[in-house]
C-alpha cells in the first residue's frame, strides 16, 4: 500500500525527472507483491505464510538482525536499571548517597544521551557499514560498565554515567533505523515489539540478578554485591560486540553478500522495501530545514516525551518497598525488594507482544489507537497513586496499581513503529526524527525527575504523580490528533503523510540508480 501511494505521489511531482526513469522505477517496485495472510499461523507469525524462499530469508534475518538488536537493547537496559537496583542494594550506604545524588547521576546520563543523539544518528545514516559503529558502541559501554564496579564517590558515578549516556546514545535509534530498512510495514510492528520488550526484560533480569548477586557474592573478595553486578553486566556485554561483527547486517542498500545472505536474497530484500533501496542516504543542511518543515519532528518528539514523563509514576515501586523498612524493623529484604520490583517488567513483556499482534492484525496498522488506550490507562493509574495513601491500611491497592502500569508502558513500541512507517523512504530523515525523539526524551528525563520525583522524597511524590497524570491525558489527545493527520493522507505541505520518492534532488543520482537496476536485470537474464 505504501509503495502504491508513493508511486502515485511521484507521478504527480515528476517534473524534471525522465519519464522512462519513473516508469522503470515503478516496474521494479511492482516486482514484489507481499503475500496476504491466509492461515492462523500467518497471523501469529507472518513468515509462516510466505513463499518458501522468502520464508527462509526472513528466518535468517530474524535469527541475525532481530536477535542481535534485541540482545543489544536487553544489555543496555540491564545496565541502565542496575544503577537503581544497586542504590537499593547497598550502593546508597556504601557511597553515602543520602541526598539527590542518584537523581543527578541519572540526569547526567540523560544529558550525555541527549547530546549524542542527533550527531550519532546522522553519522549512522551516512555510514556504508553501520554494524562496525554499533559494535564500537557496545565495546566502549562494556568497558565503562566494568569501571562502574570500582567507583568510590558520587563524583566518580557522575562522570561514568555521563560517558555511558554519550556512548549509548546511538544504539537504540540505530536498532530502529536498521530494522525498519529490512522489514515491510506488515512485519515491522511485531519485530519492533520484540526489540522493545527487551526494554522490559533488561530491568527484569537486572532485578533478579541483583537479588542473586547480593545473596551469593556480597562480600566475596572484599566486594559488595552491587559491585559484582556491574562486573557480571560487563562480562555479558563484551562478547555481544563480537557477535555484532559476525551477524548484524547493514541496511539492504549497502549490504554485500556474505555467509548469511546470498546476492539473490539481497535482491529480494531490496524489492521487499524498494522505496528504501532507491534512496541515497545523503543529506545537506537544506535537508534539515526541509525536515523541520513537516509535522513529523514536532509531533513524534512531543508524543514520545509526554509518553515517557507520564510513566515516571511507575519508577517509585522499589523506593516504595524500601520505605517500609526502618532501622528497627525490616519488612522487605533486599532480594524481596528486587524480586517484587521486577514483576511489572515481566508483565510488560507479555503486553508488548500482545500490543504488537493487535496493532498488526486487528487494528490494521493504526498505531495511534493503542497509544491512546495506554495513555488513558496511565492517566487513571497515576491519578490513583496521587490520591491513595503511600502507606495505607491496605497496601495491596497501591501494589496492584504499580503492577498494572505495563498496560501503559508497553505501547512505546507502537510509537517507534509509527515514526518508522511515517518516514519510510527517507532514511536520513527517519534517523533524524528518531534521534530527536530520544534527545528530547532524555533532555526532559534529565530535569523532570529532579523536580517532580526527587530521590530524597521518594516514594512521597504526589506532585510527580499528578504531573504524570496530566502528561498522560495530553498524550491521549495528541495520539488521536496524529491519527487524524494520518487518516487525511495529505500529499503536500506541512502535514504530508506520504514519503517522497523524488527526494533525491540531483537527477544524475536517480539516473545512476536506474542504470544500476538495468545492470541487475541484465545480470539476472545472463544467469
Amino acid at each position: 500500500m505504501v509503495i502504491a501511494e508513493t508511486e502515485a505521489y511521484a507521478e504527480k511531482h515528476k517534473s524534471g525527472i525522465n519519464n522512462d526513469t519513473i516508469s522503470l522505477s515503478s516496474k521494479v517496485s511492482e516486482e514484489y507483491v507481499e503475500t496476504p495472510v491466509h492461515t492462523w499461523k500467518g497471523r501469529i507469525w507472518d513468515a509462516w505464510d510466505k513463499p518458501k524462499e522468502e520464508a527462509w530469508f526472513l528466518l535468517k534475518l530474524d535469527a541475525s538482525l532481530l536477535f542481535i538488536l534485541s540482545s543489544g537493547v536487553f544489555l543496555r537496559y540491564l545496565d541502565q536499571s542496575n544503577i537503581t537496583s544497586s542504590f537499593t542494594s547497598g550502593m546508597k550506604e556504601d557511597l553515602s548517597l543520602y541526598g539527590n545524588e542518584l537523581n543527578y547521576a541519572n540526569a547526567l546520563f540523560s544529558i550525555g544521551y541527549a547530546i549524542g543523539q542527533i550527531p550519532s544518528n546522522l553519522l549512522l545514516s551516512k555510514l556504508k557499514h553501520p554494524h562496525y559503529y554499533i559494535a564500537a558502541i557496545e565495546i566502549i559501554w562494556s568497558v565503562l560498565t566494568f569501571c562502574t564496579s570500582s567507583i568510590k564517590t558520587a563524583k566518580g558515578m557522575y562522570g561514568i554515567r555521563f560517558l555511558l549516556g554519550l556512548v549509548e546514545s546511538g544504539h537504540f535509534p540505530a536498532a530502529m533505523y536498521i530494522a525498519s530498512s529490512w522489514y515491510t510495514k506488515k512485519e515491522l510492528s511485531k519485530r519492533i515489539s520484540i526489540i522493545q520488550f527487551n526494554v522490559q526484560t533488561g530491568p527484569l533480569v537486572g532485578y533478579l540478578l541483583q537479588a542473586a548477586t547480593y545473596s551469593g557474592l556480597n562480600g566475596v573478595s572484599g566486594r559488595a554485591g552491587w559491585r559484582w553486578m556491574f562486573i557480571i553486566d560487563g562480562v555479558l556485554s563484551l562478547p555481544m560486540a563480537v557477535l555484532v561483527l559476525l551477524l548484524l547486517p547493514d541496511i539492504p542498500r549497502t549490504q554485500n553478500p556474505n555467509w548469511i545472505f546470498s546476492e539473490k536474497e539481497l535482491d529480494l530484500a531490496r524489492k521487499r522495501v524498494p522505496i528504501e533501496a532507491k534512496v541515497h542516504a545523503t543529506f545537506k543542511k537544506k535537508d534539515i530545514k526541509s525536515w523541520l518543515g513537516t509535522w513529523h519532528v514536532y509531533f513524534f518528539c512531543s508524543l514520545f516525551v509526554l509518553e515517557v514523563v507520564s510513566l515516571l509514576s511507575s519508577s517509585s515501586i522499589n523506593y516504595w518497598f524500601k520505605s517500609f523498612n526502618t532501622s528497627t524493623h525490616k519488612r522487605f529484604t533486599v532480594p524481596q525488594i528486587n524480586h517484587y520490583s521486577s514483576v511489572p517488567n515481566a508483565i510488560a513483556i507479555v503486553i508488548t507482544i500482545l500490543y504488537g499482534y493487535l496493532s498488526d492484525n486487528v487494528l490494521g496498522g493504526r498505531r495511534y489507537i493503542l497509544i491512546a488506550f495506554a495513555s488513558l490507562v496511565g492517566f487513571i493509574l497515576s491519578l490513583s497513586l496521587a490520591l491513595t495513601p503511600v502507606h495505607g491500611s491496605n497496601i495491596h491497592i497501591r501494589w496492584a496499581l504499580f503492577y498494572l502500569f505495563p498496560l501503559s508502558s508497553s505501547a512505546a513500541a507502537q510509537s517507534w513503529t509509527w515514526v518508522n512507517e511515517a518516514c519510510l523512504g527517507e532514511p536520513t530523515k527517519r534517523a533524524f526524527v528518531g534521534a530527536c525523539m530520544n534527545a528530547f526524551c532524555y533532555a526532559f528525563s534529565a530535569f523532570v525527575p529532579i523536580v517532580a520525583y526527587p530521590t530524597n522524597h521518594q516514594p512521597y511524590v504526589k506532585g510527580g504523580n499528578i504531573t504524570s497524570a496530566c502528561t498522560a491525558i495530553t498524550t491521549l489527545f495528541l495520539a488521536l490528533a496524529g491519527g487524524y493527520i494520518q487518516h487525511r493522507g495529505a500529499t503536500t505541505g506541512f502535514f504530508r503523510t506520504i514519503p517522497l520518492v523524488s527526494e533525491i534532488e540531483d537527477q544524475s543520482e536517480l539516473k545512476q540508480d536506474t542504470a544500476d537496476e538495468i545492470d541487475i536485470e541484465k545480470d539476472s537474464v545472463d544467469k
